[in-house]
């Protein structure tokens, strides 16, 4: 029963969502009364458009239907089955009409919401441009957009930049970069010839609730962190008579937070030599004090390839070596293209050897690692990829946390997952998350951590949303661990304000115990644009941002004389720590951890 209820509600849902009607924002009156021409309207001509999809003679092809909603306002709805290499290889298209001058001062309009997308954000990724209709199709612009599932209206201002005759323009959004479900309208083409300039055009700027500078949920978020992420620490400075000694100087420096501030690391970048890689540890070092390889440790990446397992073993040796602590990423990863090719056809000649071969993979891996991660993430993406699911039922995944109990019983075991805390469907996402989660718990799953990846995109989810969305959680009683934090924008304003904001956001959860980074180097980032260091390692905002917060001001930092009593009162992040006590020539250091209760520490001189 409960089931069926549950298929009604997702289906009075996805019935809502489907019959939502357009949002458009509009010009203003200024901006309108400036307009010189509209060289493309399409509300207008809405049949005045052509499709290209280089994927119409395979088994999977794409899909565009102009349709019209509620409103009677027409819209067109693209679904691409799969993504392909060139963004290009599937396009909606309008040619213009009229001719076009050299210089032209231009505005490209339209609006656009998700139903779906095949990527960790859940937003879509379409390219917007104008461009001639033949080679060498050079473009007066081109601009990368995306939307999640609330309609989003995109400006785009731009000049021409050579004299078209008219037909030898088009306007094209490109959809090929991911499977994904788009509905797009109100496109538009306006000139304003010399009427404005491009600056005085309005521009598309994502942003979120709760950025401003005074904003009410951040200050209350701080105030949390205070109650739950420290407290008191208490020395008391002595000599060797056991009389207090005032005036001694006290100096507490936190040598590693309780809580996980990590990154994942690429191994050839880690273990390489040169310049390069020596900046890439110095940075790592200055940066983090967790650490998770990207992908010598995945299935594919362990047994199968040579090369990537010789640098994993000397990264993961040399994290080791320096004091991090490092978690496994992943166990299972359910779908064939992160497998071994052989992986299918055991899969399709035999099920239970294909059980028998993924559990088989863990021997190794769980032998060289034990007692030397914190966490392994066992399960990666159970809710996105499926295919394994086809051949053995889903509750085998009970069998591989016990598997991977009695292989390390220290490691903390982890579910990982996307498309939570970035969307509209977050809360939707998590629900069947749990779901999931409980399922496998009752069967006996040893599952000690809830694993968020956190991928935003370009239009971030408000931090209040964050909260609640995390608060979700806290019935599981299980940690959460933030595991894949990245912000793909270019807009680095944005991205700095956000990743301060989500910080603060999930450190004031006391549901969290841990934020780790999918990369911080733009050379070897999934997504470039997210990373904190450019190439040539200038850092950006977001740089500067993590620096003030996690190894500033949550990485304590604190110096203070003893008073008559010999005492000294502190107070810090929880964690461990070296107090140094300094009095006339004598000094002497101590090694103390800082609890949740508060921690007192007697210091002999």
């Amino acid at each position: 029963m409960r089931n069926r209820k549950l298929w009604v509600l997702v289906t009075l849902f996805a019935c809502t969502f489907q019959a939502q009607a357009q949002q458009r924002a509009a010009l203003s009156e200024t901006i309108k009364s400036r307009v010189a021409e509209v060289l493309l309207d399409s509300d207008a001509r809405q049949e005045n458009y052509s499709f290209k999809d280089s994927h119409a003679a395979t088994a999977s092809p794409s899909r565009c239907a102009l349709k019209t909603d509620r409103q009677n306002l027409p819209y067109y709805d693209i679904e691409l089955q799969r993504g392909s290499q060139s963004q290009y290889s599937v396009c909606l298209q309008w040619k213009v009409g009229v001719a076009v001058s050299k210089g032209d001062v231009m505005l490209a309009r339209l609006s656009m919401r998700t139903i779906s997308a095949r990527q960790e954000s859940g937003e879509s990724v379409v390219y917007a441009y104008f461009q001639e209709g033949h080679t060498p199709y050079t473009k007066s612009f081109v601009s990368q957009i995306g939307a999640g599932r609330e309609w989003k209206t995109f400006d785009l201002p731009f000049v021409a930049h050579k004299d078209f005759t008219s037909g030898e323009a088009v306007f094209e959004l490109a959809f090929g970069s991911l499977a994904q479900h788009v509905e797009v309208c109100g496109v538009q083409i306006l000139n304003f010839k010399e009427a404005l300039s491009v600056d005085e055009l309005p521009v598309t700027c994502f942003s979120y609730a709760g950025r401003e500078v005074d904003a009410l949920w951040r200050q209350k978020a701080l105030q949390r962190i205070k109650e739950i992420r420290t407290a008191p620490l208490t020395i008391q400075v002595v000599n060797a008579a056991g009389k207090p000694v005032k005036g001694a100087v006290v100096e507490a420096v936190m040598q590693q937070s309780d809580f996980l501030w990590g990154t994942a690391v690429n191994e050839s970048a880690l273990s390489g030599e040169g310049a390069e890689n020596d900046l890439y540890r110095q940075h790592l070092k200055e940066l983090f004090n967790t650490a998770v390889i990207e992908n010598g440790m995945k299935a594919g990446g362990w047994a199968w390839d040579i090369n990537r397992k010789a640098n994993t073993l000397r990264s993961f040796e040399w994290l080791d070596r320096n004091g991090f602590r490092q978690r496994g990423h992943n166990l299972v990863w359910p779908a064939w293209k992160f497998n071994p090719s052989i992986t299918k056809e055991i899969a399709l000649t035999d099920t239970a050897l294909f059980n028998r071969f993924i559990k088989a993979q863990f021997y190794e891996r769980m032998a060289y690692t034990k007692h030397r991660v914190v966490a392994w993430d066992v399960v990666n993406e159970p809710m996105h990829e499926k295919e394994f699911f086809a051949y053995l039922p889903k509750d085998i995944m009970v069998e591989w946390y016990k598997l991977a109990q009695r292989l390390d019983p220290e490691a903390q075991l982890f579910i990982n997952d996307y498309a939570m805390l970035n969307c509209v469907q977050s809360p939707q996402n998590i629900s069947e998350y749990i779901d999931t989660i409980e399922m496998l718990r009752k069967k006996g799953a040893p599952i000690g951590g809830v694993g968020v990846q956190g991928h935003i995109g370009r239009q971030p989810r408000n931090p209040e949303q964050v909260l609640t969305d995390l608060d979700l959680f806290i019935p599981t009683r299980l940690p959460v661990q933030i595991t894949e934090f990245d912000i793909n924008t270019p807009d680095e304003e944005l991205q700095a304000d956000y990743t301060r904001d989500f910080l603060i956001a999930v450190y004031s959860h006391p549901s969290v115990t841990g934020v780790i980074l999918w990369g911080f180097w733009e050379a070897h980032h999934w997504k470039p644009d997210a990373g904190m260091f450019r190439k040539d390692w200038t850092p950006k905002p977001n740089a500067a941002v993590w620096r003030e917060w996690v190894t500033g001001r949550w990485k304590t930092h604190v110096k203070q004389s003893t008073d008559r009593k010999g005492t000294a009162c502190l107070r810090g992040h929880l964690g461990s720590y070296k107090v140094r006590v300094t009095y006339n020539n004598t000094v002497k250091e101590v090694d103390c951890h800082l609890e949740k209760s508060g921690s007192e520490l007697l210091v002999t001189l």
